[in-house]
Formats: C-alpha cells, sequence, structure tokens
C-alpha cells in the first residue's frame, strides 16, 4: 500500500488505502489509462489475479486526485486601448514621475490634443487626475494656462485630455541656451500673469518649477501645466507637504504651510533660472537652504549684463522673510516689468489732471523713449 504519494507531473495526492491498480492506472495516459489492467498481487504463496474496470478507476481517481486550479489574475487594459474609439493616438511627447503625455487626435472633432496617464492603475493617482481635472475646470480660461477639455476613467484607467501645447519645458530651453533679458521679461511677465490668475481663484499651484512650464519654440508664449498637487484654499489650508525640494520657499524648507507667496518666491527662481541657466545658493546641487537673500545672490558672470530693475524685482521674489515678499498684483507693477510704452502713456494721462507736470514728464517720457530704442538695438 502506498501512502500520501504525490505525482509530481499532474499534483495528484493519494490516500492511504489505495492499491497499486489505481496508480498504475493514473501513470498511463490515454488509451491505456480505459483498458483493463491486469496486476498480480502476492499474497503468501497464492497469487490472486485482480480486474478492475475502467469505471473504478474513473470513480477512484475522480474522488482521489487533487484537480489544480491556475489563480485568477486580472488583465491590465491598456489606457490607450481603451481610448482608441475616441481618439487617434500618436507618439509620446514626454513622461515624468507621475504619468506620461501623448499626442493625439480626437475621432469626433479632428483636433489635436495631449493625453496625460498616470504611469499606473492606482486609485489614488485616478483621484489626484480627477482633482486636477475639476480644478481646472472651475478656471477661468486664461492664455498661459494650459486647457484641459475632458476627463476618461475607464476600468480605472484615468486620463486627462488636454491642450496641446508646441514648446518644450523651461528646464530644456534653457539647457540649450540662456534666455536674453529682454525675451526673459516677456515670458516673466506671462508667468506672473498665469500665477496671478490662479491665486485670483484662491488657488495655490504648490509646485511651480521649469519642468511645468512649457515655453514655445519661438520664446513668445508659455503654458504654466501639472496642476496635479495644487489645491484651493477654499478647502482650508494644505497640511501635507508636497512640491519639489530645490523650488521650494524657504518657510516651506521650515515646516510651514504654503500660501500664495510661496508660489511667488518659486515663480521668481523660475526667472532666475531664465536668465542664468542655474540656481543660486547651491541649490543646483540638491542643498537647499533657508537664507537665499544673501548678497552674493548676483555675483555670477553672467548677472554682470543683466539690469539693475532686474535684479531688483527678482531679490522682492526672493526675499527669505514671507512676509516681505511681495503678492503677485505688486510684482507686476515692478518697473521692470511694466512696459516702458504703457509707462508713457500713463505720464502723458497724468499731464491731463496735473496742471503744470506737462514739462517735467515731457523730460522724463524722452529719456524713457531713448532707453527703450537702446534696449531694442
Amino acid at each position: 500500500m502506498i501512502s500520501n504519494s504525490c505525482m509530481l507531473s499532474g499534483l495528484t495526492i493519494y490516500n492511504e488505502d489505495v492499491d497499486a491498480t489505481s496508480i498504475l492506472a493514473d501513470t498511463h495516459g490515454g488509451s491505456q489509462a480505459r483498458e483493463e489492467v491486469n496486476t498480480n498481487v502476492d499474497r503468501g504463496d497464492k497469487v490472486v489475479k485482480t480486474r478492475k474496470s475502467s469505471d473504478l478507476l474513473s470513480r477512484r481517481r475522480g474522488k482521489l486526485s487533487l484537480s489544480m486550479k491556475m489563480p485568477c489574475v486580472e488583465k491590465q487594459a491598456c489606457p490607450l486601448m481603451l481610448l482608441s474609439d475616441r481618439y487617434k493616438v500618436f507618439e509620446k511627447l514626454g513622461s515624468g514621475c507621475a504619468g506620461m503625455v501623448h499626442r493625439a487626435v480626437s475621432l469626433e472633432s479632428g483636433c489635436e490634443v495631449a493625453l496625460k496617464i498616470p504611469r499606473n492603475k492606482d486609485p489614488a493617482k485616478t483621484a489626484a487626475a480627477e482633482q486636477e481635472y475639476e480644478l481646472l475646470k472651475r478656471l477661468a480660461p486664461h492664455p498661459n494656462i494650459i486647457k484641459v477639455f475632458d476627463f476618461h476613467n475607464l476600468q480605472g484607467e484615468a486620463t486627462l485630455v488636454l491642450e496641446l501645447f508646441d514648446g518644450g519645458s523651461l528646464q530644456a530651453t534653457v539647457q540649450e541656451k540662456v534666455i536674453p533679458e529682454r525675451t526673459a521679461r516677456s515670458l516673466c511677465i506671462a508667468l506672473f500673469n498665469a500665477v496671478d490668475h490662479v491665486h485670483q481663484a484662491n488657488i495655490i499651484h504648490r509646485d511651480i518649477k521649469p519642468q511645468n512650464i512649457l515655453v514655445s519654440r519661438c520664446l513668445h508664449d508659455l503654458r504654466l501645466i501639472d496642476f496635479n498637487v495644487a489645491t484651493c484654499l477654499d478647502k482650508g489650508v494644505p497640511l501635507t507637504p508636497t512640491g519639489t525640494e530645490l523650488y521650494k520657499a524657504p518657510e516651506l524648507l521650515l515646516g510651514e504651510t504654503p500660501c500664495e507667496r510661496s508660489d511667488v518666491w518659486a515663480s521668481g527662481l523660475c526667472t532666475f533660472f531664465m536668465l542664468s541657466g542655474s540656481l543660486p545658493h547651491g541649490r543646483d546641487s540638491g542643498h537647499c537652504k533657508e537664507d537665499d537673500d544673501r548678497p552674493d545672490l548676483f555675483d555670477g558672470a553672467g548677472w554682470q549684463h543683466v539690469s539693475g530693475e532686474c535684479k531688483d524685482m527678482l531679490q522682492r521674489c526672493l526675499d527669505s522673510n514671507r512676509e516681505e515678499r511681495p503678492m503677485m498684483p505688486d510684482l507686476l507693477d515692478d518697473a521692470w516689468l511694466v512696459d516702458p510704452l504703457m509707462r508713457i502713456a500713463s505720464l502723458s494721462m497724468l499731464c491731463l489732471v496735473v496742471p503744470g507736470a506737462a514739462p517735467y514728464l515731457s523730460v522724463f517720457s524722452s529719456y524713457l523713449s531713448d532707453a527703450l530704442n537702446t534696449q531694442s538695438s
């Protein structure tokens, strides 16, 4: 008799009352298992010939064999395949830690769009993508903020349908070549206007950095993107730390809660990066300090050709004292950001309301015109 034997090929487990006939039948597959099996069993000096029918073998095998069931594995659906009836998907435009972006064409409208898809099927990331969609839909349209068109959640796969912007990240653009002051000024105005628009809706972005700013190839336009960690202050001040360490304001490095002025710091740091191709005080090497307003802020050789007005504006943005740092509406009135032509127009209006001011203001207007011409040449 055989007790607790296991056939590895079929993982068939036997009980101890099974005789050799059954086991022999199990080892012979196909037609042999359907034949009668003859076995001579020696019991002392008497040989007994036993015959077992295939029916009996089948019954015993059915009772005693252990059937193996393969574990049910859920088949993972590709997000792009799930959207194939709505979009024709083309090449991958970029990827980050949160997800990937593909260029696509809507089969319904024929318009080009960008599909932003999380890297893996995660309920938390799906919820974050939906929150980003709701937040962007809440914002009134702005020319320097990426537009959102739709959101799909198919079998737990989240997809944001966004405006397709022809350009690259500010990070990649500056790595090729530092941006001249006049061009940086235009981009800075666009960025600050976008951030101000977000703040007017009582929203803070919390992750403004060169990787989250798209710049057109002609360097005349930009888009602020990636609102996946942005928060609306109507729901209370966010307590969970988030964002990128290199672009965090000093108060965030000390564990304080974020606010609009934290976004001002990050926006100023992006402008600093446009003009120099680097970050101040060792932030390029990953060392973030809280005292980033030291006198050597503009120590590098590249800053010799940058105007004093620009440096003054950056100094205001990068003030380590949060309470001394201006809000975006104040920054947009900064001397470096106000168009000289607009300044001349404002002075002309002042001549109409202030008696006797015209002779003095005309001299100043002439000076501004000369400065503008010099900057253009």
